[in-house]
């Protein structure tokens, strides 16, 4: 699983795609990625609003795993944005999640801060851009 923190995302017949300047290194073995195929993967955010994202599926070179690539403002194994999650555990906005994944959240709270933190050491970061995608429409800034 790679997180990426610079991209650019691009809408093309209502699916966004993640364009990179650059293919990633496996973080596993650290050897050569190759395009696989793509996989699209919904993306909730808090005012319910439901996007369409085609991810990147790449296979190392080296060791022969397949690694995604997810951009920052998506949760691995979460349908709802990275920032909808956040402003959920915290208590600083109400979210159109059923109350049993709120529930569920609160419940997970701290295993989801470090993932969202990216403090487990399970996930590669890419370079960084201070966090800021390229992207100006309605993901900018999450």
């Amino acid at each position: 699983m790679i997180v990426l923190k610079d991209y650019t995302i691009k809408e093309q017949n209502g699916i966004y795609y993640i364009i990179t300047s650059s293919t990633p290194n496996c973080p596993d073995c650290g050897g050569e990625l190759k395009t696989r195929d793509s996989k699209k993967r919904k993306l909730i955010s808090s005012d319910g609003t439901v996007d369409t994202f085609a991810l990147r599926r790449y296979k190392c070179r080296g060791c022969g795993r397949v690694q995604m690539e997810f951009p920052d403002i998506m949760v691995p194994h979460k349908h709802y944005s990275r920032s909808a999650i956040i402003d959920t555990i915290n208590g600083e906005q109400n979210c159109a999640a059923e109350q049993s994944t709120i529930y569920r959240w609160n419940k997970e709270k701290t295993r989801l801060v470090r993932m969202l933190l990216q403090e487990d050491g399970a996930t590669q970061e890419t370079s960084r851009t201070g966090g800021k995608c390229k992207y100006t429409g309605r993901f900018a800034g999450n």
